[in-house]
């Protein structure tokens, strides 16, 4: 018998300023926080419009989730 264990995410996605960027997967993020991006950018958490989430996504941090994910399998 094995048991699966549940996959942290690697990133929580947001848009901010026309891009979509990764926060550090600690915690999911919520309105009226401040974090920090996987490109090292500072952000403020607000609720995101539909048309927001169809930004594109910052390379930078789409890099780091990549190198993350690979490194944790």
């Amino acid at each position: 018998m094995f048991f699966l264990e549940p996959q942290r995410p690697v990133a929580y996605w947001r848009p901010f300023e026309g891009a979509r960027h990764g926060l550090e997967p600690d915690e999911p993020p919520v309105p009226g926080q401040v974090r920090s991006t996987l490109c090292g950018r500072t952000i403020g958490i607000v609720r995101p419009t539909e048309v927001e989430w169809l930004a594109p996504t910052c390379e930078n941090c789409w890099s780091e989730a990549k190198a993350r994910r690979d490194a944790a399998s």
